[in-house]
């Protein structure tokens, strides 16, 4: 089985990537989909959050505000920091038993996906993965890739200040794609690297 890390800032393609690995027979495992789960109502994890960065970060039901936390914790790359100290080490807990519990299968996946957002800020998922793939775009490319999926610009470039650029990604990569054409050219990319790095067996 291998453990691919698929990497790269807001709007850069990650999903998208992870997308065509699944279409091939890949299992795909999102660290926000699991950061949701480690953030849901009265887990340790939100009271940790609340606690770090007030009450002000919770719906009146005692549910995550995700604007009021997003708005809080990307004002700065201090803040940034503070709140990643605080969900990744629980997103890694979450991890760690669901790669094991697909070794375990009768018939374990040839590929597992991991979607890492924040690679550079946790490297901790490098040292699992058996290969990393940066996914790096143009900043004017990423930006619009967010705005198309919903989020506001001003939220997507504040967002993207905070985070690592793609030189430092990339220094933690085995491969490197490049997204800054269309998606039938993306595509094509990511077709080279699995035949090339992923292919198993029967895999297409």
């Amino acid at each position: 089985m291998i453990v691919l890390v698929v990497t790269g800032g807001i709007g850069a393609g990650k999903s998208t990537a992870a997308g065509f690995f699944r279409e091939r027979g890949a299992v795909t495992l999102d660290l926000d989909d699991i950061a949701t789960h480690v953030l849901a109502k009265g887990s340790p994890t939100l009271a940790r959050v609340s606690a770090e960065f007030g009450p002000d970060v919770l719906l009146a039901d005692g549910s995550l505000d995700r604007a009021a936390l997003a708005r809080d914790a990307f004002a700065s790359p201090q803040a940034a920091a503070r709140l990643n100290a605080i969900v990744h080490p629980a997103v890694t807990r979450e991890v760690g038993p669901s790669i094991t519990d697909l070794r375990l299968l009768p018939n374990p996946p040839d590929v597992v996906v991991i979607e890492v957002p924040l690679l550079a800020e946790a490297p901790v998922f490098a040292e699992i993965a058996d290969l990393v793939l940066a996914i790096v775009a143009p900043e004017e490319t990423r930006i619009r890739h967010a705005v198309a999926s919903g989020m506001g610009e001003a939220d997507a470039r504040r967002r993207l200040a905070v985070q690592a650029s793609d030189a430092q990604r990339a220094a933690l990569a085995d491969e490197v794609v490049i997204n800054d054409g269309s998606l039938e050219t993306f595509r094509a990319q990511l077709d080279a690297l699995w035949r090339s790095r992923l292919a198993v067996g029967d895999a297409r």
